[in-house]
Formats: C-alpha cells, sequence, structure tokens
C-alpha cells in the first residue's frame, strides 16, 4: 500500500520495464562508484552482522556482496520484479515488503542496511522497525545519494541534464532519469535519520560522505 509520495517514486521508477537492465545502469551512471560505496558499507559493519536484513535488497548487489563476506543475508523490497532477479541469482530468503512495517519477529537480527531507500520513506518509522528488529549491539547502516555543494554543485546539475537527455532514448529509464535529481534534491536524509536515530536511543552515530559529497553513509549502533 501507498502511504506517502516515496512509496509512490519507489513504484514508479522501479519496474518490470528496468529490473533486468538496473545492474548495469547503476555502474554506468555512478561510473562504478556504487560499488565502492556498497564496499564502504561493509566497512561500516565492523566485522559485526552474522544475519543482516537488507532493506529494498532490489537485485541483489549488496546482498551478492554480504554474502561473499559470509553474511547471512534476508532481503525485502517492493518490487517484485526485482525481487525474482535477487532470488534467481543469490537464492537469499526474500520478502515483498516495505521497510515502514518489517513482517519480522523483535530481535531477528545483528544488523539492517539500505542502500538507495532512505529518500523514498519516513525515515523515523525505518529507524522505529531498524530498532525493533535488531538484537542489542545490532548495528544499522544506511547509504544514499546526497546533493552536493560548491562546485560540484553545478557539475552534478549538468550531469543530470545529460541523464535527462539520455532517457529520451531509453524509456524504461525515463522517468528515473527526469525525477531522480528533484527526489535527491528535496531529501534530507542525513539529518534526519541522525536525528530519528538519537531520539530512538541508538548510539555511535556516524556520517561519512563520498565522492564529492554526491553520496552518504550513515550507521548507527543499538545498545
Amino acid at each position: 500500500m501507498l502511504v506517502h509520495e516515496g512509496h509512490a517514486s519507489a513504484r514508479r521508477f522501479f519496474t518490470q520495464a528496468n529490473a533486468e537492465s538496473y545492474d548495469a545502469v547503476v555502474r554506468f551512471t555512478t561510473f562504478d562508484r556504487d560499488s565502492m560505496w556498497k564496499r564502504g558499507m561493509l566497512e561500516a559493519l565492523g566485522g559485526r552482522g552474522d544475519h543482516v536484513l537488507e532493506l529494498a535488497c532490489g537485485t541483489g548487489v549488496l546482498a551478492s556482496m554480504l554474502a561473499q563476506a559470509g553474511k547471512n543475508v534476508t532481503g525485502i523490497d517492493l518490487t517484485f520484479e526485482y525481487l525474482r532477479a535477487s532470488r534467481y541469482k543469490l537464492g537469499l530468503p526474500l520478502a515483498q515488503s516495505t521497510a515502514e512495517s518489517l513482517p519480522y519477529r523483535g530481535e531477528s537480527f545483528d544488523a539492517v542496511v539500505s542502500s538507495y531507500l532512505a529518500k523514498y520513506v519516513d525515515v523515523q518509522r525505518v529507524v522505529d522497525e531498524c530498532w525493533r528488529v535488531l538484537r542489542p549491539g545490532g548495528v544499522a547502516v544506511f547509504h544514499d545519494f546526497t546533493y552536493p555543494c560548491g562546485v560540484m554543485r553545478g557539475l552534478w546539475n549538468a550531469y543530470f541534464h545529460i541523464l535527462r537527455l539520455a532517457g529520451r532514448f531509453i524509456a524504461s529509464w525515463r522517468i528515473v532519469f527526469e525525477e531522480l535529481d528533484d527526489v535527491i534534491r528535496k531529501s534530507q536524509w542525513v539529518s534526519q535519520s541522525q536525528s530519528a536515530l538519537s531520539s530512538r536511543g541508538f548510539q555511535s552515530i556516524a556520517c561519512r560522505y563520498y565522492t564529492a559529497g554526491t553520496a552518504a553513509i550513515v550507521r548507527a549502533e543499538k545498545p
């Protein structure tokens, strides 16, 4: 069920039409920075978390890296076609669900991670659910795009202009290329997540920016 505009955007962006091309498009459009950011997420886990829940697991890019690192991974996503692609590649336990209402018992996981999710959700509700399903000592790690400052902002805007032009020729990604920059500009997910994590009782909250401020990783621990 769609409960806010973020869900509506995610439903428009990620569809059966672009599930098969997702991995290649992400690699190409991020200049392969995506793999570096995801390695940063694994580093943020700090060796913790035998049982990891990935929110918005998509086609399983991060889940495959976690599995290769020896983690037992469970994934959820809104889009059935993306889950199907992930199951085909990895054979992991998966569920079609929203991150704001997780179908798992309390204290079921050692870590909860998400990549490219935070800008689409009610961050406080996601943080509350992370607290519920995490065991004591568990870790939450969120990654997403951020709107850069200074000179990089001009380059960033110019790049999305190029993507919008490219979208005219790639029908399955047209809406994403036309609207994603606006979603990122409006998102305050970093400050919102830090505030939500702090108010919920998480500790050791930290944020690290990557690639000239175009992405960030927020990490926190449940005491």
